[in-house]
């Protein structure tokens, strides 16, 4: 009798091995078909199976990827710097936490529900796919964005001159991207992907970038063109230019070139306390049009967390302004 239970179990512990996996094999397909992987892809394959066996290596492995192609070294051991920290909470941090957040469409339910009032830029379609974009459905300036990603955008100045298949070729292949997997920001991965079409509120608008620290903001990272320049200056939040220096892409600091204090700072300052007060870290971005507010994204990694501050000193004195100890799971 004894031996005849045995058997059973041995038969249904088998049978869910079983499942398991062709389930990962699913997955790996799926994910494989994503990234359009090749056999000699080997290192992309070797992390995808450890996302379904074993998670916080393939988070811990995948940020030690990226640290060492931007030529730095993470360790556990040594947490320091302002980017040590943020991949410290990237691998430790719930991702599934931040998926509704960092959803270019969801994030704008999540700030109604915070702020209770809607300060998000008005969506004017949502699509599953590019072949359901139809411009007479979108006025003569729009934005198309994918929402599950970093830098997905096409802007729209004059639908006249707009080249649609141009535009098609570009979303289609950011659709395909699985950005979460890519570039090793877990917040990601989980994202449904859409198109959608957003209204275009200005022309050479300004980026201000709220950089929330255990939910309050420190500083503000403007974003901004002017004169055929590309201008990253930071601010503190009584609108003094500070020393930060941030070289991302062909954005530069340049001290001789200043913008005037936004009309609505103070509410910007608000809005983005009270969005940030989950989480440890998060960039909170605004724009400013015709004295209104209005929310840009929600961000837990900028730049992939490749942010080339003035130097190391720099890097540590942010570091430690950020508490990671109360680390949200």
């Amino acid at each position: 009798m004894h031996y005849k239970y045995g058997m059973i179990i041995l038969l249904i512990l088998n049978i869910k091995l079983e499942i398991k996996i062709n389930k990962l094999n699913i997955l790996l397909r799926k994910k494989n078909r994503e990234h359009k992987l090749n056999d000699n892809n080997n290192f992309y394959k070797e992390m995808l199976k450890l996302y379904i066996e074993d998670r916080k290596s393939f988070y811990l492995k995948g940020r030690q990827y990226i640290m060492k192609k931007q030529g730095k070294k993470y360790e556990e051991s040594k947490l320091e710097t302002i980017q040590d920290k943020l991949n410290y909470l990237l691998i430790h941090e719930s991702p599934e936490n931040k998926t509704e957040l960092v959803d270019k469409i969801l994030v704008k339910n999540y700030s109604k529900k915070i702020l209770h009032e809607d300060i998000s830029v008005p969506i004017l379609k949502i699509y599953n796919k590019t072949s359901e974009i139809n411009l007479d459905d979108l006025p003569d300036k729009f934005i198309l964005k994918c929402n599950h990603g970093s830098g997905m955008n096409i802007v729209c100045s004059d639908k006249k001159k707009f080249n649609l298949t141009k535009a098609t070729e570009k979303l289609n292949k950011w659709m395909n991207i699985n950005y979460g997997l890519k570039f090793f920001e877990y917040q990601y991965i989980n994202i449904k992907k859409k198109i959608f079409a957003e209204k275009y509120l200005d022309d050479n608008i300004i980026d201000y970038k709220f950089n929330c620290y255990n939910g309050e903001p420190k500083f503000i990272r403007t974003k901004f063109h002017i004169n055929g320049k590309n201008l990253n200056n930071h601010y503190s939040l009584n609108w003094t230019l500070t020393d930060i220096e941030f070289n991302w892409r062909d954005y530069i600091r340049d001290p001789s070139i200043k913008i005037a204090k936004p009309k609505n700072l103070d509410k910007m300052i608000y809005y983005a306390r009270k969005l940030s007060s989950p989480f440890c870290f998060c960039r909170v971005d605004f724009y400013e049009v015709d004295n209104k507010v209005y929310l840009g994204e929600l961000t837990f990694a900028p730049a992939n967390l490749g942010m080339n501050y003035n130097n190391d000193k720099m890097r540590k004195y942010l570091g430690n302004l950020l508490d990671i100890t109360k680390i949200n799971n």
